[in-house]
């Protein structure tokens, strides 16, 4: 069993900020409580795309929740995810999205249902991609990372992020695995 840190980022319409709390509390529900909430951001880029369905304007916020799990979870935590969304979504669009991920003492891993050079396939449609790389004391974004991970105060998110991983890991007496 390999443990991460599971995190959550998540955009959502201001005007639907019931459906936001409702979808938070499913997902607290499911997979703990949170232990890191970010401040929240918002991207004017991302209005561009995901607008068009989810409307404007847009905010976007990162979450991790307590606990450690087994990164081989990221396939079906995925596939819940996308059942929160669906639930909240007004006349099929959706009002929230939730892209779930996990930090460890290296990366920061997003899952998607999307297909790209860089991803690689897990199960049932969905790939994994490494978003961010911890090295030299940071993260630090790759050739196709999002332009929002970019961002220095997102990635400092990740770094906080990643000092509760190695504190949760420390807790359990878990040490370096070895490659």
């Amino acid at each position: 069993m390999d443990l991460a840190k599971f995190v959550f980022a998540i955009l959502y319409n201001e005007h639907h900020k019931d459906k936001l709390s409702k979808a938070l509390q499913e997902l607290y529900s499911l997979f703990g409580e949170a232990d890191y909430l970010s401040p929240e951001f918002h991207f004017a880029f991302l209005e561009r795309y995901y607008g068009k369905e989810m409307g404007t304007p847009l905010k976007k916020f990162y979450i991790s929740v307590k606990g450690l799990r087994d990164k081989e979870e990221l396939v079906q935590i995925k596939l819940k995810t996308v059942e929160i969304e669906e639930k909240f979504s007004v006349n099929g669009k959706r009002t929230v999205n939730i892209d779930p991920g996990y930090v460890d003492e290296s990366q920061l891993i997003l899952a998607s249902h999307k297909r790209r050079g860089a991803r690689v396939y897990l199960s049932k449609g969905i790939y994994a991609e490494i978003e961010l790389l911890y090295v030299y004391g940071d993260f630090h974004p790759l050739y196709w990372t999002y332009r929002d991970y970019r961002y220095p105060e997102v990635r400092k998110i990740f770094r906080d992020i990643r000092k509760l991983y190695l504190k949760e890991r420390k807790s359990l007496h878990i040490g370096k695995t070895r490659s």
